[in-house]
């Protein structure tokens, strides 16, 4: 009789425990008022949590009466659980036009190297539109000196192209600084000593939508929130060659240039929004350069003994390539008060060109998978 009672107590209080932890799944709060609310929504990153093993009970020595197990309303939580942190992506140009109810208007066709292009055709090569400047056939478009010429059918200055010609007065955009060409030139870096180019100062940012990127959101236990956006890393290689001259010694060369995928993206701001509002503005993001490292100095060149050059000239005696550009990114913390939501969103921009990323449930950070809908 006693064993009886312990059982029926033991099952009250499991079934205590289970209502405790096995609450009903509630609705999700309503989508953000304006742009906010047309934008595709993510959950924070899962965690899963390991599941306890229970610890074998001995058996009694008289067995008791069995006590009927409670049927739940509902399935209660596995135990894995949404994490603290989330992953948000940008949104592509289309489906950011289908945000601002635009249409998506249709690029050049891809350049194809089996095509025969005429003077003045159009195509597309790893996003830049190149116009033919006269017949060519399986020539790929960006080369310097090429048959294609880079075309922009935005207003002001862009960044600088190798395969594009330039004249007096032209202005070009390379690694953030505004260059204007002082005559006719086509493939000179701008940045280089005696080249065609005056630096004017720094670029303005162009007026076109920003780049791609992707987003890291991380709840801390005070409710503070660190957000941080990332448009990519550009660090490329620069070579420099040691080349023997006319009075025996060496000069370093450099050759090659920036490639055009290498150029960052420049972005005029970016914002964090919280249920449709603007909490945290910041300018950027920026290009976080590589720490620069020069060429080690060129070791002398050895004479013949009647005092002549013992290499001719013209003679690579090392090379040395050396990283240059760096990762485009930007950070920043919301306090708990600033990150009160529901849904929270980023979105960069250049005046009121902007693509926002993905809407987050901010309001899943920590809760079981079926908690809310």
């Amino acid at each position: 009789m006693k064993l009886s009672l312990m059982a029926l107590a033991l099952g009250a209080a499991l079934a205590g425990q289970v209502a405790q932890a096995c609450l009903a799944p509630r609705p999700a709060p309503a989508l953000p008022a304006g742009l906010d609310g047309k934008l595709p929504t993510v959950n924070p990153d899962k965690l899963t949590v390991p599941t306890p093993v229970p610890t074998a009970t001995p058996a009694p020595n008289t067995t008791p009466t069995p006590t009927p197990t409670p049927t739940p309303i509902w399935t209660c939580s596995t135990g894995d659980r949404y994490s603290n942190t989330a992953t948000m992506s940008a949104l592509s140009d289309a489906d950011t036009d289908a945000v601002y109810g635009k249409a998506t208007v249709p690029t050049a066709a891809a350049w194809n190297p089996s095509t025969a292009y005429i003077q003045g055709d159009l195509v597309s090569y790893e996003g830049i539109t190149y116009k033919a400047k006269w017949w060519t056939q399986n020539e790929k478009p960006g080369q310097a000196w090429g048959a294609w010429e880079e075309q922009s059918a935005l207003s002001g200055p862009q960044a600088w192209s190798n395969s594009k010609v330039y004249n007096a007065g032209d202005l070009a955009i390379f690694n953030g600084r505004l260059y204007q060409a002082r005559w006719w030139t086509q493939n000179n870096q701008p940045d280089q000593a005696g080249s065609p180019w005056e630096d004017k100062g720094s670029a303005p940012v162009s007026p076109m939508r920003p780049a791609l990127f992707s987003t890291n959101v991380t709840q801390q236990a005070s409710g503070d929130v660190d957000v941080q956006v990332n448009l990519g890393s550009f660090i490329y290689y620069t070579k420099y060659v040691y080349r023997v001259n006319a009075s025996c010694s060496v000069n370093i060369l450099q050759e090659g240039e920036q490639p055009a995928n290498m150029v960052p993206p420049r972005t005029e701001r970016w914002e964090v929004h919280v249920d449709g509002k603007v909490v945290a503005t910041q300018q950027g993001p920026y290009l976080m350069p590589v720490p620069g490292v020069a060429p080690p100095a060129p070791q002398p060149i050895p004479r013949n003994p009647d005092g002549s050059c013992s290499l001719p000239e013209g003679t690579v005696v090392n090379s040395f390539n050396a990283p240059r550009g760096g990762v485009v990114m930007g950070s920043l913390k919301l306090t708990a008060e600033q990150a009160k939501g529901n849904y929270l969103s980023v979105w960069l921009c250049n005046g009121d060109l902007c693509r926002p990323s993905s809407l987050l449930r901010a309001y899943k950070f920590n809760l079981p998978y079926n908690y809310i809908y």
